[in-house]
């Protein structure tokens, strides 16, 4: 039986520190994020930011990352990586 799910993104080996808030840059609101969390929108002016602890590059790679994160996050993962290395636009 092959690997179906990284233990890495399994809940229960989460530690505390896996789920934190960030300040919105852009009206300083508190965003609660988990740690593979892409992004989020800010619940009061809706701005879109990006998970600053984000480390999921075994995204990138992995056979089974659409499993563990699911397919949509795993494009997310994808594009902000390339949006953040200016290799495609906002």
């Amino acid at each position: 039986m092959g690997v179906k799910f990284c233990p890495g993104q399994d809940t229960q080996f989460w530690k505390f520190e896996d789920i934190f808030d960030v300040h919105c840059p852009n009206c300083k609101s508190v965003i609660e994020f988990f740690k593979n969390d892409v992004k989020r929108k800010c619940p009061d002016c809706n701005k879109v930011v990006f998970n600053p602890k984000l480390d999921l590059g075994c995204a990138a790679w992995c056979p089974v990352a659409s499993n563990c994160v699911g397919p949509e996050r795993v494009k997310e993962f994808k594009k902000s990586s390339q949006q953040k290395k200016g290799i495609i636009s906002k």
